[in-house]
C-alpha cells in the first residue's frame, strides 16, 4: 500500500466509546451549493435526525469542491466535535473528492473493497454499460472503518473510526441518502450513546408582537441553558423556540412543556399557534369551532388573504368566497362601496377599507368580512398617502374594526405583511375574551 502524507496532525484523543452526549458537526460538500443552484435540504433533515437522538450538533458548514478547504474544514470539526458527517461528494468523477479528504483528515488510508466492486461490476453488467476505473473509486474503503450500503445508489457511505472520532460519509441524492440515515447512521450512532440522550423543541408562534417586545416580555426565562427559549423574527410574526435536552424524550417533553407554559402565561393570546401551523390554520379552527364565516374584499393584496385561507384544507367549511376588488369600479359592483365615498376620501382611507369589509360580508352573507385597500407600490404613492399605507378591516356582526398600518419593503413584502396582520385582527376578533 502506498504512504500517504496527512499534513494535518489531529491532537491526541482518548478512543472510542459508549458516550451519553455526542457533538457532531455536518460539512455539506459541493460547488453548486455555494452558488446556490441547490438547497441544502439533506442538511436540516440530518440535523433533526441528531436532535431527536441526543447528539448535539455546534455547527454546520459548506465548502466546495477543493481539496484543501475541505481538508481544513474537516480538520477544524474533527478538532471540537466526535462526530463528522459529510454529505456529498462520493461519487466517480475527479471532483467528487469526500472520501479523498476524509481518508487524509482521519489518517485512514482507502484499499478496494472487493464486496462493493463485485457490485458496481454487477450493476453496470446488469444495464450493458462498460465500467471504467474512475467508477472503482466508489468501491475504496477505509482501513479502520467500512462502508455503508447504498441500496438506491452506485455510492456506498463511508464510515471512519479512527483517532478518537467518528467520521461519516453519506452521498448527496435524497433518495439515497434519506433512507441511509434513517435505516444506518441513526440506529449506529443511537447505539454509541447508549440508546440515552434526546433533543426536543417546539416552536411557538406569536402575531401582533415585534421581536424585541416579545424578547423583553420573555428574557426572564431565556436565561437558562436547559431549557432554551430563542425568538426568531419572521415576516410578520415571531416565533419563539423552546428546546430541552434529557435522558429521554418523555423527560425532555415534561420540560418542554413547563417552559412552554410559562411563555402562554406572560404572552396569552399573542401565541396562536404551535410548529407548523400558520396563523390562516388558526383562524380556519377558530371559525369552524364557532361555525361561523368569513369573506375578503381585497384590493392591494390581490387576492392573497383568500388564497392563504383557502390553502388549508377544510376551509371550504368557513370561507363561503372573496372578491378582488383592485378598480375604483370593482370596489362599487362587488363590494357595493358607494362611488361618491370613494371620491370623498379616496380609496384608500379608512371609510373604504370598512365598506369593503361590510359590504362582501352582506354579499356573502358571512359572519365576518375583511377589507384591505392600500397602496403596494412600488409607484403610486403621495406625500399624504405614500407607498406602504394600507388600511384593513374586520367587519362583524356589531362593528367594523380599522387599523392604518404604514409597512416598509417590496411590493411583495408590503402585501404579505397586509395580509398577516388583517388575519390576526380577525383571529383577535374570535378568540375568546378573559
Amino acid at each position: 500500500m502506498a504512504d500517504i502524507h496527512y499534513p494535518y496532525p489531529l491532537r491526541p484523543t482518548a478512543s472510542l466509546r459508549r458516550s451519553a452526549s455526542l457533538q457532531a458537526e455536518i460539512v455539506s460538500v459541493g460547488t453548486e451549493l455555494l452558488l446556490g443552484q441547490i438547497v441544502d435540504t439533506n442538511a436540516a433533515y440530518l440535523s433533526k435526525a441528531l436532535s431527536e437522538i441526543g447528539v448535539t450538533l455546534h455547527r454546520r458548514s459548506t465548502v466546495g469542491d477543493n481539496m484543501e478547504r475541505l481538508r481544513a474544514a474537516l480538520q477544524d470539526a474533527m478538532g471540537s466535535s466526535d462526530v463528522v458527517i459529510t454529505i456529498g461528494g462520493l461519487g466517480p468523477t475527479m471532483d467528487d473528492i469526500t472520501r479523498d479528504g476524509l481518508a487524509a483528515a482521519f489518517e485512514d488510508p482507502l484499499q478496494l473493497d472487493k464486496d462493493i466492486e463485485q457490485r458496481l461490476r454487477a450493476f453496470f453488467a446488469q444495464r450493458n454499460i462498460p465500467i471504467i476505473d474512475s467508477n472503482l473509486r466508489q468501491a475504496m474503503a477505509p482501513v479502520y472503518g467500512r462502508s455503508i450500503e447504498n441500496p438506491n445508489g452506485t455510492a456506498p457511505g463511508l464510515l471512519f473510526e479512527h483517532l478518537g472520532r467518528i467520521g461519516i460519509a453519506l452521498p448527496g441524492p435524497p433518495n439515497e441518502f434519506i433512507p441511509m440515515v434513517d435505516n444506518h447512521i441513526i440506529p449506529y450512532l443511537r447505539a454509541k450513546t447508549g440508546g440515552v440522550g434526546a433533543i426536543r423543541s417546539i416552536v411557538l408562534r406569536v402575531a401582533g408582537i415585534g421581536e424585541s417586545m416579545v424578547e423583553d416580555r420573555v428574557k426572564h426565562l431565556m436565561t437558562d441553558s436547559n431549557p432554551t427559549v430563542a425568538p426568531y423574527a419572521k415576516v410578520g410574526e415571531v416565533h419563539l423556540r423552546v428546546t430541552a435536552r434529557a435522558d429521554t424524550a418523555e423527560e425532555a417533553e415534561r420540560l418542554i412543556a413547563e417552559r412552554a407554559a410559562q411563555v402562554r402565561k406572560v404572552l396569552g393570546d399573542a401565541i396562536y399557534g404551535v410548529n407548523d401551523t400558520p396563523i390562516e390554520g388558526a383562524i380556519v379552527e377558530l371559525l369552524r369551532r364557532r361555525g361561523e364565516t368569513v369573506s375578503t374584499a381585497e384590493s392591494c393584496t390581490g387576492g392573497l388573504v383568500a388564497q392563504r385561507i383557502t390553502d388549508i384544507p377544510g376551509s371550504s367549511d368557513v370561507f363561503p368566497g372573496g372578491v378582488v376588488a383592485y378598480s375604483n369600479i370593482s370596489k362599487t359592483d362587488l363590494a357595493a362601496v358607494p362611488q361618491e365615498t370613494i371620491m370623498q376620501f379616496g380609496a384608500v382611507s379608512r371609510e373604504v377599507a370598512c365598506l369593503l369589509a361590510d359590504g362582501v360580508r352582506s354579499r356573502f352573507n358571512s359572519t365576518y368580512g375583511i377589507g384591505i385597500t392600500g397602496i403596494a407600490g412600488p409607484g403610486g404613492g403621495t406625500p399624504e398617502k405614500p407607498v406602504g399605507l394600507v388600511y384593513l378591516a374586520v367587519a362583524g356582526p356589531q362593528e367594523c374594526v380599522v387599523e392604518k398600518v404604514n409597512y416598509i419593503g417590496s411590493r411583495s413584502i408590503i402585501r404579505y405583511r397586509a395580509s398577516q396582520t388583517v388575519l390576526n385582527m380577525l383571529r383577535m376578533t374570535l378568540v375568546p375574551k378573559t
